[in-house]
């Protein structure tokens, strides 16, 4: 006789489960709110849908590391980087999950999973996380694409757990198909990867906010900024960033790109990645740490400058810039920097 699918949502309540259940509210709620507020809101959820499609891309068994995923939206190719795989990834489906990400319209949870959904009288009195597993692992095992991956952030929202779109928040457990009767197993492990991706989401949101405020301060104090102000404006959207790509973006040569981004490196502003001399490659400070490209500072980190009125007309200028790129990654559905190069030299032309 078959024994039935254990519900996640009516899990044997155990400390470990309570303290998971805790700590990934609390994490996604502090997550959820800063997203909401942020001026740093829009570059973030743009980098934070390349971290949710790398690990929705893992749960397809796929070897492949964030880098990977951010170095090719942003129009670079790493040195030293072996190809991607092709035989599971397809940029086109990263692209209309953004474009859906982007929608505001509200949804019910129902028509975010288009599977049965027959539930327990007091299915609105359970744990609202717990309630998402179980929908995310009926999803699953109903479909073995892609698809339950990526649509776990819409669930959440959909479900009232969040207010903002917070694409970090994808779990690929295959579990879900292969093996769903270890329900407390499947229930601590993705609450806790939930917790733990909020809370790299959150330094992440930190790290664009401070970058942003250091930013300001460095135009506010450059002699002749040149196109400073639209170089570290671009690289919020685009953190990995060569001469090429921002003399093609910028309109400047090929010289006067390397130059500028030598200038923003000497203001750690961007870290070089590439340790070449010729067609060097550079990254923001804190992914180049996170993807192993550079050490920690030793000690304590310099704080960022605080938003003061000297900065104002600085940072209006600044987010006036993000909301260009942001307009224009819009405009192109959210392709990659590249191919919007590419599309606007055809149609220029």
């Amino acid at each position: 006789m078959t024994r039935p699918i254990p519900d996640l949502s009516e899990p044997v309540w155990t400390s470990k489960l309570v303290s998971a259940l805790e700590r990934a509210a609390a994490s996604i709620s502090r997550l959820d709110a800063r997203v909401s507020v942020s001026p740093a809101a829009a570059p973030w959820s743009l980098r934070a849908s390349w971290t949710g499609y790398t690990t929705a891309l893992r749960g397809q068994s796929a070897e492949i590391d964030e880098i990977d995923i951010f170095s090719r939206e942003s129009g670079v190719k790493l040195p030293g980087r072996p190809a991607m795989p092709t035989h599971v990834d397809d940029p086109g489906t990263l692209q209309a999950w953004q474009g859906r990400l982007r929608q505001r319209q509200p949804y019910y949870w129902r028509d975010v999973a288009a599977i049965p959904t027959d539930v327990a009288e007091d299915w609105n009195r359970r744990p609202a996380l717990l309630r998402a597993l179980e929908v995310a692992a009926r999803h699953a095992r109903a479909d073995a694409t892609i698809t339950p991956c990526l649509t776990i952030p819409s669930l959440l929202r959909s479900m009232k757990i969040t207010h903002a779109m917070l694409p970090c928040l994808t779990i690929a457990d295959k579990a879900f198909r292969l093996a769903p009767s270890e329900s407390q197993a499947i229930i601590v492990r993705n609450l806790r990867a939930l917790a733990d991706r909020a809370e790299e989401g959150l330094r992440r949101l930190q790290a664009l906010e401070d970058h942003r405020l250091r930013a300001a301060a460095a135009v506010c104090d450059a002699h002749r900024p040149g196109k400073l102000l639209e170089l570290l404006a671009l690289v919020q959207f685009a953190p990995v960033v060569s001469p090429r790509l921002i003399a093609q973006k910028l309109g400047v040569t090929l010289s006067g790109a390397g130059k500028l981004l030598m200038r923003a490196a000497d203001l750690e502003l961007l870290t070089e990645v590439s340790g070449r001399r010729a067609w060097r490659t550079y990254m923001a400070p804190d992914l180049a740490v996170a993807f192993g490209f550079a050490s920690r500072p030793v000690g304590r980190p310099h704080a960022a400058p605080r938003q003061l009125p000297d900065l104002e007309p600085a940072l209006t200028a600044f987010d006036r810039e993000m909301a260009e790129v942001d307009a224009m990654l819009a405009k192109f559905s959210v392709v990659s920097l590249a191919e919007q190069v590419d599309h606007s030299t055809s149609v220029d032309g």
